[in-house]
């Protein structure tokens, strides 16, 4: 068809159009001029009569052929392009009724610009959700009358958060299935270009709030990774009901509201690897042609566009006949060709989208740049892609500007995740790749609340300060092309702001206040409270990063100490965490003093001021350990993980297995198990646990659903731990349910009747034929705890009154979210609770009330604590307990406790709340040992603070004297 069309608009002119003659001899000027004024008027009576002799277009044929036209343009102007930042533009969002009224002025800030930490305190200016100045504070600037002046007296200023991969709005707090649109599954196939997330938004969403108090201002919310080709994301500012009437529109939460439609930047989400491939059940081959095949034909597409918009702007140029070309044109060839199926996938290859790719493994993007190569398609981010740390120089070579939008911890759920490196987003940037940290917000496990949290834990890793802070702002700016708006505080940006209580890289770091467009998130009052009563930290500095060990050294100093008999004396000790007193564990460092510890054949011989252990040494042969920022606290306990049942929590074949949710929990026999036969080392999970100081695992066999779980075991986390060697430290530690919605199973299909089954299950202990020392009969007599998983307020009542009915039972909440509702009636009935939901999330309806955490409400764990509850921190997920010390941190810095008793809620608070016995034998200085000591136990050195996520484990001393691990973190560890 194109040929024709070619062929047809470079023929001649009509045959009878007149030709001047040819003249052979001279004749006069005025005979001539005569002669060609008649040749005029011939030519002018010929053309008017072929004009109106002819057919003119209809007006539907001109209407066509112009909204042919206007595509044409439209689709050379739409390719990427790198906008500028201007210092005079006004953000199109604002409006004069509900945006911001009056000029505001962060005065004396310690600012983070986007790029760099200013060296002086700078005063930021902004008016009509627009940065208007940034200059030295001590600078004076002329500013309008009635300027509203917030002095941050040198607290930490950012630009407000960019989150580059979330799903809020599409699945909402607190969600039930009829509101969660993520995935377009299964009925349009694995490739739905054509879809748009902002159809499944819900602009009533309470996260907007929640996320945006964590300091993130902008978020691109994507379709899930379900498809090959997911669908089109959406930009959005993190401001509730931010239109002039204060309705929930979605139209006014786009960062580009205000904009022409046509003008706005266009975001594609694809997927490769696992996801697609289980959902439709293809291979990764089959997914690489399906990806081909519709590409191709998108092409085809593109090109007749092209052949189509070629002819029509020639025809277009041309200035005689147009209107008859015109008809013509549209009569043999039509409108110009379209296929709103394929019209994004067109658009994708003309260059018009900014492309995110769910993709996790080298060979995946491999393929994945192979495949979208082959058409002329630049993605411009992988997103999680876990393991491209393994192939940064690959992805340079392949993709000058690619960004890798990554998670900093969050990693094993599945087996493309299982190669993930806490190192590397560091060896990312190493190499010269752009790292952005983002969420994946889906709820509590990924909370886009805690982004910032994100790049402290990538800091804490070797990431440096300036590029953690760039990683969830600027850098993720630029990545999705808004760079020129948001991700900076500079003249002309977006008024977006966060003001944080400490350094943003700090453990805790919470924000005071935050800004939208100019306009304040957070309850005005409650902020200008915090600002003129809240404690200011006296360190602005960042954290250090976490020291790790070269292979030479760790080997040397690992061998002698781990041999038979060793003695070892750690020097550079600041702080001791130990709960015993006798040694040391009060003692505190002066100016210009050091403790030291001295370890011998696994035994604590010395914890003193260094000359004291130094002038009790006995021994030639020590090795002495110089440590920069020496810390000693008990081993660490995680509690409630997969931990050495199943290292892939989607892969079944990686662990024991389940049994199922049909489970009588009446029929013991065959229903009641037990994680101890199920037991297998070496998973990944442990080497996690050891570098975060974790030294005892509680693990409850797998649960899918369901009233019973089972009964729970004690590992060691050691590198040697092995079942014949002590690896299992408890056979039976507690007696597991569950109570809930996730608890539903053949046997117990409601909440009530899990409840009536549980108390059914306690009572049968005084069944004549149950055996004494049966799982049941300890449990309900007190002999064993009995675990009750469960997060809402009312469910954890029902327990209490159980409690009121059974008191002799040991009770303990695990989960826990709703329990600071109850905490006091949790306290009278001494019902301890290991609380999961510390910086959790009301993400499920059974958990809508609970709280979302500071800046917003009181920290539950703060709750729980000052009303008396015995009080334990555990974390969802084996990826995350290496940041136990931190979790403890968290709670801490709101509930006003010591770092002994922080460390306490990750440690020997579990030997209180689950009985736990150590047969530890402590020695005094003098090396004797200490009789009645049995309380002790595990021991972990570390060389920096691990409560600031600064201290990485050095020794780890079981409570038997053997030492567990030496050094972990090691150069080139895959941590």
């Amino acid at each position: 068809m194109s040929g024709k069309i070619e062929e047809l608009f470079d023929a001649s002119p009509p045959p009878y159009w007149s030709q001047p003659p040819t003249r052979r001899f001279p004749v006069r000027r005025r005979r001539g001029r005569l002669i060609t004024l008649a040749g005029l008027f011939v030519f002018v009576l010929s053309v008017s009569h072929y004009s109106n002799a002819i057919q003119k277009p209809s007006l539907n044929q001109s209407e066509q052929f112009a909204e042919g036209l206007s595509k044409c343009s439209d689709s050379s102007l739409q390719s990427l392009s790198r906008k500028s930042p201007f210092p005079n533009r006004s953000n199109p969002r604002w409006n004069s009724k509900s945006g911001q009224k009056q000029a505001i002025v962060l005065h004396n800030a310690t600012l983070f610009d986007g790029e760099k930490v200013l060296a002086a305190p700078v005063d930021v200016v902004f008016e009509q959700g627009v940065i208007k100045s940034v200059h030295d504070t001590r600078t004076a600037a002329s500013l309008p009358s009635d300027t509203v002046v917030y002095d941050v007296k040198g607290r930490f200023v950012t630009p407000g958060l960019v989150d580059i991969h979330s799903h809020h709005l599409e699945l909402p707090f607190s969600s039930v299935s009829a509101i969660v649109d993520v995935n377009e599954k299964p009925g349009l196939g694995p490739i739905t270009p054509f879809v748009r997330a902002i159809d499944g938004f819900k602009p009533y969403d309470p996260a907007i709030q929640i996320i945006a108090s964590g300091g993130v201002t902008s978020s691109l919310n994507l379709p899930g990774s379900g498809n090959i080709i997911g669908g089109q994301g959406y930009l959005v500012k993190n401001l509730p009901l931010p239109g002039e009437d204060g309705e929930p529109v979605v139209e006014e939460l786009l960062l580009e509201h205000g904009i022409p439609e046509k003008s706005r930047q266009r975001y594609l989400k694809m997927a490769c690897g696992e996801n697609p491939k289980h959902l439709y059940g293809h291979t990764r081959l089959g997914n690489a042609w399906l990806l081909r095949q519709h590409l191709e034909k998108a092409q085809k597409l593109k090109s007749k566009q092209e052949a189509w918009c070629r002819n029509a702007q020639q025809l277009q140029s041309g200035s005689l006949f147009k209107e008859s070309r015109v008809s013509r044109f549209v009569d043999e060839v039509g409108e110009r060709p379209e296929d709103l199926e394929l019209e994004a996938t067109v658009a994708l290859i003309r260059g018009e989208f900014n492309v995110n790719i769910h993709c996790y493994e080298p060979e995946d993007l491999e393929r994945m740049l192979d495949v979208l190569h082959e058409f002329g398609v630049h993605p411009q981010a992988f997103h999680h892609a876990l393991e491209a740390w393994q192939v940064p120089e690959f992805l340079k070579k392949q993709e000058e500007n690619i960004t890798i939008a990554t998670f900093a911890e969050n990693a094993l759920f599945k087996h493309e995740a299982y190669g993930a490196n806490l190192r590397g987003p560091k060896i990312l940037d190493d190499h010269g790749i752009r790292v952005v940290l983002k969420s994946d917000h889906t709820g509590e496990g990924n909370h886009a609340k805690y982004l910032m949290y994100q790049a402290a834990v990538s800091h804490s890793f070797g990431l440096s300060e300036n590029k953690a802070l760039q990683s969830v702002t600027s850098v993720a700016a630029q990545s999705i092309y808004q760079g020129h708006r948001i991700g900076f505080v500079r003249p002309g940006y977006d008024a977006d702001l966060a003001v944080w209580d400490s350094n943003p890289l700090s453990v805790g770091a919470t924000t005071v206040q935050v800004f939208v467009d100019g306009r304040e998130v957070l309850d005005i009052n409650d902020s200008l409270q915090k600002l003129e009563t809240q404690a200011l930290s006296t360190k602005n500095a960042a954290p250090a990063a976490r020291p790790y060990v070269l292979q030479e050294k760790r080997r040397d100093v690992c061998n002698q100490a781990t041999a038979p008999g060793a003695h070892i004396l750690f020097a550079g000790i600041r702080s001791s965490l130990l709960d015993k007193e006798i040694l040391g564990g009060d003692l505190a460092v002066d100016e210009g003093e050091e403790l030291a510890l001295m370890v011998s054949s696994g035994r604590i011989t010395c914890l003193d001021i260094k000359s004291r252990c130094l002038s009790a040494l006995q021994h030639d042969e020590t090795v002495e350990i110089e440590l920069a920022n020496g810390y000693v606290t008990p081993g660490l306990i995680a509690f409630g993980n997969n931990i050495g049942i199943l290292d892939i929590s989607s892969e079944p074949a990686t662990g024991d297995g389940s049994p199922g949710s049909k489970i009588d929990a009446l029929d013991v026999q065959k229903h009641l198990h037990f994680a101890k036969y199920g037991v297998h080392f070496g998973g990944r999970g442990f080497g996690r646990a050891r570098i975060g100081g974790v030294t005892r695992a509680v693990t409850a066999p797998v649960f899918v659903g369901g009233l019973l779980q089972g009964v729970s075991v004690g590992l060691r986390t050691g590198e040697n731990a092995t079942i014949l060697e002590g690896g299992i430290w408890k056979d039976e530690v507690a007696l597991h349910f569950a109570i809930g919605q996730e608890a539903k199973g053949d046997d117990t299909p409601t909440v009530s009747s899990g409840l009536e089954r549980l108390r059914q299950v306690l009572l049968k202990s005084y069944d004549r034929d149950l055996s004494p020392d049966s799982v049941y009969s300890r449990a309900s007599k007190g002999l064993l705890p009995v675990i009750v998983s469960t997060v809402n307020e009312d469910d954890i009542s029902q327990i209490i009154l159980l409690k009121r009915e059974l008191p002799a039972v040991r009770f303990v909440i695990f989960g826990g979210h709703g329990a600071p509702l109850v905490a006091k009636e949790l306290s009278e009935a001494q019902i301890p609770v290991i609380l999961t939901g510390n910086r959790g999330a009301p993400d499920k309806w059974e958990k809508k009330a609970s709280l979302a955490g500071p800046p917003l409400s009181p920290s539950p764990a703060q709750v729980l604590i000052k009303a008396g509850v015995l009080t334990a921190l555990a974390v969802r997920g084996d990826s995350k307990v290496h940041g136990l010390a931190q979790e403890a941190q968290w709670a801490a810095k709101f509930a006003g406790l010591t770092d002994k008793e922080a460390i306490k809620l990750v440690s020997t608070n579990f030997d209180e709340i689950l009985g736990l016995k150590s047969n530890f034998q402590a020695s005094d200085k003098s090396g004797d040992t200490i009789a009645g000591n049995t309380s002790l136990g595990d021991f972990v050195v570390w060389d920096g603070n691990p409560l600031n996520g600064e201290g990485s484990v050095v020794l780890a001393v079981q409570s038997d004297g053997k030492i567990g691990d030496c050094w972990p973190d090691v150069e080139g560890a895959v941590l």
